[in-house]
């Protein structure tokens, strides 16, 4: 590993693109907690029961 470490310590510049990479995760990070915590109630409530609610149809179709 130190030959890898020796070629990225002589690029120049190479620094952006840690800098670039953390400031896109973070930036990704904060869009899916903005999205997570701004789905409406009722739809967290579909998504809940709906797994409960299994019709049977479905499963004839699959058994098929």
């Amino acid at each position: 590993m130190s030959f890898v470490g020796d070629v990225l310590k002589n690029v120049e510049g190479i620094q952006y693109f840690y800098i670039v990479g953390l400031l896109i995760f973070i930036i990704l990070f904060i869009i899916v907690i903005y999205r997570t915590v701004k789905i409406p109630k009722k739809d967290l409530e579909q998504y809940k029961t709906s797994i409960l609610d299994h019709d049977d149809s479905e499963s004839k179709e699959i058994n098929k």
